[in-house]
């Protein structure tokens, strides 16, 4: 391309390797391992409940503790710095510029009940939406139950993702050691940022 900077191809062409090469390890991993590695993880995770980073800008599991979590992520160098600060950031600014996350994007709010606790998917009117199980969750609702096995998505693409997952005690293998549970398992890191406690539509 005439006039271009090298250095702006050069990183153009990183950016789309780095993908590729990552689609390219996934593809060349033996299903049954991938599994197996996937099993290895839960089973170290104390009974409660997570949300399992499963997109490329989400890895990581996240506790769903005592408290609210808000999902989003880090300002861009092209925004000015805002008090909304999610506590678990999600990286999905492929070209340096964010693709579908809002810096606060969804609040996961924990409420307790006679049968335990339940957690409820809000959108935080966020620009390109919140999605459960590829459905959008209406921003003026009052937000969707969430099932063991659902799927939340930052956005449509089904990009940023992650699956809302209840651990049980039982589930661990037998023999296992205090040291070998969650302390073992890359648990997100939060940030420091406010707290907050509505249901499934339809219920």
């Amino acid at each position: 391309m005439d006039g271009v900077d090298p250095i702006l191809l050069e990183i153009d062409r990183v950016i789309r390797l780095s993908r590729l090469k990552e689609i390219e390890f996934i593809m060349s991993t033996d299903a049954a391992e991938r599994l197996r590695e996937i099993t290895s993880a839960l089973e170290r995770l104390r009974s409660g409940e997570y949300l399992l980073g499963t997109g490329p800008s989400t890895v990581g599991i996240v506790p769903l503790n005592s408290h609210d979590v808000v999902l989003g992520r880090p300002p861009t160098i092209l925004e000015r710095p805002s008090k909304e600060m999610a506590d678990y950031l999600a990286v999905d600014t492929l070209y340096f510029v964010p693709r579908e996350i809002s810096r606060a994007h969804a609040k996961v709010m924990r409420q307790m009940g006679s049968s335990g606790a339940r957690h409820i998917l809000i959108d935080l009117n966020s620009t390109c939406g919140t999605f459960l199980n590829e459905m959008p969750v209406d921003p003026n609702g009052p937000g969707v139950v969430l099932q063991h096995g659902d799927v939340i998505s930052l956005g449509p693409s089904q990009t940023s993702t992650y699956v809302y997952y209840k651990a049980n005690e039982s589930w661990i293998r037998t023999g296992a050691s205090d040291e070998s549970t969650t302390s073992r398992v890359w648990l997100a890191e939060p940030r420091e940022a406010s707290r907050a406690g509505p249901r499934r539509q339809g219920t």
